[in-house]
């Protein structure tokens, strides 16, 4: 991800705007958007892993956010904009777990300043519920830390600093010019909640953030972006996590069979049967998102296609077409075993 050859995709802005093809070395196959879909969804998966140390996971809020050790990263937090903007652009679903003040600051402002120095991508006076987000735990420490009736400064022997673990290693930091010798008090315990909350949302982030916020709007930059908020930037981003497996029934077309014959009642209750993770790695198989688009199940188009001479063979899936391949099956419990293996493999099984 970090060659000389990545970057080349961030410096030719005039290419920025222009339809993505995706081939993939040494695999058949004709980018009619299925290519396209499967490459951002690896790359993203790349990108968010440990190895890189550039997004740090909390697992009690299930998300990413940016590390504050990352500051010499600077063109790869601006290429990682760049994608998540080409995603918007050619209208990929991505999986990405940021909180929602992340889209907040993609907002902030929505256009780009002319002045270089202009200050990007802060927010305001942000709250202990925005921090809730990411770290909760933090948060309701913070919010007793203010509800405290006690003597603060006697009972919690606090300073103006503050620690954070990365990857295993804890490091700290000031809040204020020689914050280590100030301590926290009934009296100034409204100041350190907020210098810790702009620590951690921007101040600790900020070149990170900005990095990533040029990059995005160096492919989105539009002035409709000032007519969103931002939970409609997420969606453009995200899609949706809910899958309403009625919605995509409604809009299936079917090639060869027909939607009362047996084996296709049989797929819907199994379907329906599955757990929630292989409802989510069925859509990917089938479409190459495990996210629903904007609009919900009823904006896409869904095909199942009959096959009868494999009876043995797993489905297929072509998600450039959001179409299923599935041989007629001779009863529900092969049906089952099939569709099982299928989608929870579904990466390289041939997607076009």
């Amino acid at each position: 991800m970090c060659s000389h050859n990545s970057f080349q995709i961030a410096s030719k802005q005039k290419d920025l705007k222009k339809k993505l093809k995706v081939s993939f070395v040494g695999e058949p196959g004709l980018d009619m958007g299925g290519l396209t879909k499967e490459w951002f969804l690896l790359l993203i998966r790349q990108i968010f892993h440990p190895d890189y140390g550039m997004f740090v996971y909390h697992p009690h809020s299930r998300c990413y956010w940016f590390s504050t050790d990352q500051e010499g990263n600077l063109r790869e937090y601006n290429l990682i904009g760049v994608l998540m903007g080409l995603a918007v652009y050619n209208s990929i679903i991505l999986d990405l777990h940021f909180p929602s003040i992340c889209y907040r600051k993609l907002l902030s402002p929505p256009v780009v300043p002319d002045v270089d120095t202009a200050d990007v991508g802060s927010v305001n006076t942000p709250t202990v519920d925005d921090l809730a987000e990411i770290m909760p735990d933090v948060s309701r420490g913070l919010t007793e830390l203010l509800a405290y009736e006690g003597n603060v400064e006697e009972d919690m022997c606090m300073n103006f600093q503050v620690s954070l673990e990365e990857y295993g290693d804890v490091k700290t930091y000031k809040l204020r010019d020689n914050g280590e010798n100030i301590p926290v008090t009934n009296d100034n315990r409204n100041e350190y909640v907020e210098l810790y909350l702009d620590w951690i949302l921007n101040a600790a982030i900020y070149e990170q953030f900005r990095a990533f916020y040029l990059g995005f709007h160096s492919v989105c930059a539009s002035n409709a972006l000032i007519m969103l908020r931002p939970e409609e930037v997420e969606m453009l981003v995200c899609g949706s996590p809910t899958l309403d497996l009625n919605e995509l029934r409604k809009v299936t077309e079917y090639d060869g069979y027909k939607a009362d014959d047996p084996i296709i009642i049989d797929f819907w209750e199994v379907l329906h049967s599955l757990s929630d993770e292989l409802k989510k790695k069925f859509l990917l198989f089938a479409t190459g998102s495990d996210r629903v688009p904007v609009g919900g199940m009823g904006e896409m188009t869904f095909k199942i296609t009959k096959v009868t001479n494999k009876p043995d063979n797993l489905p297929e899936a072509h998600t450039c077409f959001n179409q299923l391949v599935l041989p007629l099956y001779e009863n529900e419990d092969l049906l089952r075993q099939k569709l099982i293996i299928a989608i929870s493999n579904a990466e390289g099984f041939g997607l076009e």
